[in-house]
């Protein structure tokens, strides 16, 4: 059914003509394919963080509940710090929500990514970041 919509659109679409007001038919269904791309991307990367998020919200919020804790103590499978059950939901509950807003926006990063690595005065070097050798660029 899609498919018969995009078909019927472009159809109403001009002929073509050299009038830059007018959208050709083939421009008009890259943009279209386009928009479907980046909402297919929302779908499979954004979509699965607010579903995390209704969860933690849904399971997590209440700390009494003894079954379902978020606490993490040192040494207890390969941890290496301790946290409590509320400070463990407040990091991984900001977390999501950063990640949520990564995802949701991640076509213009990598737009700016993109135009920073491109500058051409805009130079990177090989840097021992304490992470290993990393590409670094002024900001």
């Amino acid at each position: 059914m899609r498919m018969r919509q995009r078909m019927r659109l472009f159809g109403l679409v001009g002929g073509g003509g050299a009038s830059s007001t007018t959208l050709r038919p083939e421009e008009l269904r890259q943009c279209l394919y386009s928009l479907s791309d980046h909402n297919a991307y929302l779908r499979f990367n954004k979509e699965p963080v607010d579903t995390a998020i209704k969860y933690l919200e849904g399971w997590f919020a209440s700390p009494d509940s003894a079954e379902l804790q978020l606490s993490i103590n040192v040494g207890m499978n390969g941890a290496r710090l301790s946290h409590n059950h509320a400070r463990q939901y407040t990091y991984v509950r900001q977390t999501l929500y950063l990640w949520r807003e990564i995802m949701g926006d991640m076509f213009r990063l990598w737009c700016l990514a993109e135009d920073d690595l491109l500058k051409r005065n805009s130079y990177y070097r090989l840097t021992d970041t304490g992470q290993g050798l990393n590409r670094v660029q002024a900001a």
